[in-house]
């Protein structure tokens, strides 16, 4: 009974925390190219909002033009990669 009753909390806490993945990507054509703009991208904890305003006020006065975040239906991990761009 023991043995049913581990094997059973086993699988109800793997079946809870192996998720499938969410990606979701947003991308905005700036219109700029060339050597005179500089892209920056920057991985961030889409969950701490603390790590999330550091990257963005780095990166303030640049363009947002790429956004991405990789979750789990549970939400156990969500990491995001952010990309600004300016023209020198």
């Amino acid at each position: 009974m023991k043995k049913l009753m581990a094997v059973s909390l086993l699988s109800t806490v793997l079946l809870a925390a192996c998720q499938p993945a969410n990606i979701t990507a947003v991308k905005w054509d700036t219109g700029e190219k060339g050597a005179n703009v500089q892209t920056r991208c920057e991985r961030v904890d889409m969950r701490d909002h603390s790590e999330m305003q550091s990257a963005f006020a780095k990166y303030d006065g640049w363009k947002l033009i790429y956004i991405s975040e990789y979750t789990t239906g549970n939400k156990s991990g969500t990491d995001g990669a952010v990309c600004f761009e300016k023209v020198k």
